[in-house]
């Protein structure tokens, strides 16, 4: 046989592999849609969540969308990509690309201390150093500070500023000080990130949602997500539905940094994809900088990245919960797969993780 048609017969064998593989992920993929469509709906059943969206992602694509259940029950408005949702502490991470961005720019540095940049308010004094209070230390919770998170506001109540409310003017409980030695141990703190919502604002002369908007929503075409709950938000977002099933209002926060943001799965796709692959924001690899826990939180927390063991793989993102929501951006960053999952009920995290099983699974024998 000459060499032209060996190297055509070596061509074709490779060609019918590929193609073999191929089939073989498609139909992967299929049994996982098909498996998906069937339990999702009992889940959310069981659990009293009116409404989910999902995206699934593996290697980078996305194999599997969709959107379950009611956006309002009342008025059987369906959940698709558009419906907006309350995300809780994935807010966090989108925090933290504000503030790299910062640091990016040269304005601000990741280990000063985060009082260098504040001058309407200052930690209270306290046993421990404030100076190592760095902005580190308060996006991988290493702060030592208390305050593990916010209870939302009635839409009709007057909000507290931010100093109030760092100063527990408004609520008690809320008050954000030095409890441990920084940088010796993990403490996830919610009042940290509103002590880097107040540094934003600072530095950069501008309110903490305008600043937001402008260098990381609006640069990755995220035009249905905001920090701005006002009438527009309101009509394309989903309603809360509380443990019992009964509809209940959005809360407000002046802790935004920390709980506050709204936006859907579309956009949300959009912010996996510049997660994988860089952007005009951040680089790809100030990002896999981010997403790398620091040795004191024992695996556990990066830059606003947070890390999930499930089974055998290690999903990394942010998981969000607040009354009426619940939601989850995670990923196995070693091969750009994972998922996305929006809920409208205050059991949604119980369909979330159940879900993220049922992935885990199938991602484990379609590797096979």
């Amino acid at each position: 046989m000459s060499i032209s048609r060996i190297a055509y017969l070596i061509i074709f064998l490779i060609t019918l592999q590929n193609l073999n593989l191929q089939a073989q992920n498609t139909s992967d993929f299929s049994v996982l849609s098909s498996s998906l469509k069937e339990e999702i709906p009992n889940r959310m059943a069981s659990k009293n969540v009116p409404g989910m969206a999902i995206a699934v992602f593996d290697k980078g694509k996305v194999v599997f969308q969709n959107g379950f259940g009611y956006a309002n029950v009342s008025t059987k408005t369906a959940v698709n990509e558009k419906t907006g949702f309350n995300i809780g502490s994935i807010s966090k991470l989108f925090t933290a690309w504000g503030v790299m961005s910062l640091v990016k720019k040269g304005k601000v540095s990741l280990d000063e201390p985060v009082e260098t940049y504040l001058t309407q308010w200052k930690l209270p004094k306290s046993d421990f150093d404030e100076k190592k209070v760095t902005i580190r230390a308060l996006l991988s919770h290493t702060a030592g500070l208390s305050v593990h998170g916010y209870e939302g506001y009635n839409p009709n109540a007057k909000l507290p500023s931010l100093e109030a409310s760092l100063s527990g003017e408004s609520r008690a409980d809320e008050k954000v000080e030095v409890i441990l030695d920084p940088q010796t141990e993990f403490k996830y703190s919610g009042g940290g990130y509103t002590i880097l919502q107040l540094m934003i604002e600072e530095v950069s002369g501008l309110s903490f949602q305008k600043f937001m908007k402008q260098e990381v929503f609006i640069p990755l075409k995220m035009s249905s997500t905001t920090f701005d709950i006002d009438r527009k938000t309101l009509k394309k977002s989903a309603t809360g539905y509380n443990e019992a099933g009964e509809a209940i209002y959005l809360e407000r926060f002046t802790a935004q940094a920390a709980a506050g943001l709204h936006t859907n799965l579309e956009d949300l796709i959009k912010f996996a994809q510049a997660t994988f692959d860089g952007s005009a924001v951040l680089t790809n690899e100030e990002i896999a900088m981010m997403r790398q826990p620091l040795p004191v939180t024992k695996g556990r927390y990066g830059l606003g990245y947070m890390t999930l063991p499930m089974g055998p793989v290690k999903m990394v993102g942010h998981a969000g919960s607040n009354d009426g929501w619940e939601s989850a951006f995670l990923f196995d960053f070693t091969d750009n797969s994972g998922l996305i999952m929006l809920t409208n009920g205050s059991l949604g995290k119980d369909v979330a993780i159940s879900t993220m099983r049922q992935w885990v699974m199938w991602k484990q024998k379609s590797s096979r």
